[in-house]
């Protein structure tokens, strides 16, 4: 667990990382923040930073869980093709990281079946929840636990984020991104992690 002054985290956010913070996007940075600091398998701030990063891109700088949007087919067809391999499958990506495929839906289930989330009625985890009732992927609580699970254990890629950050050495934030998605677009987060770092810094106890 790491010890954060939010108050001033919320304070200094806006200016240095030139996020601009409506009353939705407040509350759901508050959420994330919150999970980050009381997640006992968290000790480094750069871990947190990358985290941070990494929700904000996939998010479309939201921080609310999202479902992935269809392509347009003659805007992009590359993408679109790419995505027909699952789409019509109900298995498209969801939550902070945007997981896909079935298979992935179903690994998520095992790894945190015997886990309860607590809503309302509580939601008790099983090996094949996610296959079920792929939508609860989209409970904030649902796609912290995946994220940060999968991010620290390497479920996505089989690459972890101990692999690129380590304590008392340089972070490498660029090759990070390997965790979840190759290098797409991992210069812009690995400049987001550097921010967060900075902001997270600040604010520690």
């Amino acid at each position: 667990m790491i010890d954060l002054d939010e108050v001033r985290f919320m304070r200094d956010l806006p200016a240095r990382t030139g996020l601009r913070l409506t009353p939705e996007r407040e509350k759901a940075v508050r959420f994330v923040l919150g999970r980050l600091r009381r997640d006992p398998d968290f000790t480094m701030i750069r871990e947190l930073a990358y985290v941070l990063a990494t929700i904000r891109w996939e998010t479309a700088h939201s921080f609310l869980p999202l479902k992935e949007k269809r392509a347009s087919r003659a805007r992009n067809p590359r993408v679109w093709e790419l995505q027909s391999r699952y789409w019509n499958t109900g298995f498209y990506g969801r939550g902070y990281v945007q997981i896909t495929w079935e298979k992935n839906y179903r690994n998520a289930g095992r790894k945190l079946a015997g886990t309860t989330i607590e809503l309302a009625p509580p939601l008790a985890i099983a090996a094949d929840t996610f296959v079920q009732t792929p939508d609860h992927v989209m409970q904030p609580d649902v796609a912290y636990a995946i994220c940060a699970r999968g991010m620290r254990e390497g479920w996505f890629t089989g690459k972890r984020l101990g692999h690129y950050i380590r304590e008392g050495e340089p972070p490498d934030y660029q090759n990070a991104r390997r965790i979840v998605n190759g290098t797409d677009h991992a210069r812009d987060i690995a400049d987001l992690a550097t921010q967060f770092e900075l902001v997270l810094r600040a604010a520690r106890v």
